[in-house]
């Protein structure tokens, strides 16, 4: 039995898995499994993560299923397994992050010098190839009845922004999220209903809101995120503004926030074209018709996987 559970949820992403291995493996705190949770990836993900571990280096445990259960259900299916395994924390990892050899060891640092600790995260920078020192997200504040996230520290150099080493939080990144195995069982896991996006703000909910967890964020724990945005990544685009959209009205009729519900809709529609123009900025006008159709299926009430030609 391992006291912490790894669980990252792979889909189609063996481009990944190099990096992603090369940096886990040299975890000073060895005392983890990781859980592959693989969502029918047809590009060999499985195989080659394997074969990268071949001499089992890394202690893994693999959940192959036969469909595409997203984020959400894919996170729910790794921490059932660790949980039943006596695992006492569990990771929620993407799988394109380099970690500093010391992540894992001071995140588990947080919980041993406070019981009252249930959630954390690290520092997490930009693309450790092209912007090491630039952070992307170092807890943040959220406005619960508004479904609105206000990130911390983004954009900005860590040499120069003056971070503090600890800080309580309302918000931890779904990819980059410690969190105590009882408590996530407890707080009811994250919602499968979202596929993805969304999942940290609604769990945080039940965290904070209701159930007065202490959450954390310390700068003493780095992580990297080598995501690839590019115009080329068409299909990515579309996959998370439609999914943030629809999942923000989700979320607002699941905890009864008619008012905020209403309201957001009111000024989505006012500030559409004003996100039209950044929408073909970055991507092209499809984009936008996702960000609608988004709105519309959550105004609708429309849950789950969306029926994407794209999305396997």
């Amino acid at each position: 039995m391992s006291i912490l559970g790894i669980i990252t949820v792979v889909t189609n992403e063996k481009q990944n898995l190099q990096e992603y291995f090369n940096s886990l493996k040299e975890q000073v705190l060895k005392d983890f499994t990781l859980y592959f949770v693989d969502n029918n990836s047809t590009d060999g993900s499985v195989e080659f993560f394997k074969e990268l571990n071949k001499n089992n280096e890394i202690t893994t445990e693999y959940i192959l299923l036969n469909f595409n259960s997203g984020f959400s259900g894919g996170c729910n299916a790794g921490a059932e397994r660790a949980i039943e395994d006596g695992c006492e924390y569990l990771f929620f990892s993407n799988n394109d992050l380099v970690f500093d050899q010391q992540a894992m060891n001071e995140l588990k640092k947080l919980f041993d010098n406070d019981q009252n600790l249930a959630c954390a995260g690290p520092v997490l920078f930009k693309h450790k190839n092209k912007a090491p020192d630039e952070i992307q997200e170092f807890g943040g504040s959220i406005n619960f009845k508004r479904g609105k996230l206000l990130k911390q520290y983004t954009n900005q150099n860590i040499h120069t922004a003056g971070i503090p080493e600890y800080s309580e939080t309302d918000f931890i990144g779904g990819g980059v999220c410690f969190i105590k195995a009882d408590v996530f069982s407890r707080a009811g896991m994250f919602e499968n209903s979202y596929f993805a996006y969304f999942d940290e703000i609604d769990l945080s909910y039940r965290l904070k809101v209701q159930n007065s967890y202490k959450m954390a964020v310390t700068s003493k724990a780095k992580i990297w995120h080598n995501h690839k945005w590019s115009k080329k990544n068409n299909n990515g685009y579309y996959f998370e503004y439609y999914l943030s959209e629809r999942n923000k009205f989700l979320y607002f009729r699941k905890y009864k926030l008619y008012f905020s519900l209403v309201l957001t809709a009111i000024k989505d529609l006012i500030m559409f074209p004003w996100k039209a123009v950044w929408f073909i900025k970055v991507c092209d006008v499809k984009l936008s018709l996702y960000y609608l159709k988004g709105m519309l299926d959550g105004l609708l009430n429309k849950k789950g996987k969306p029926g994407f030609s794209f999305l396997k």
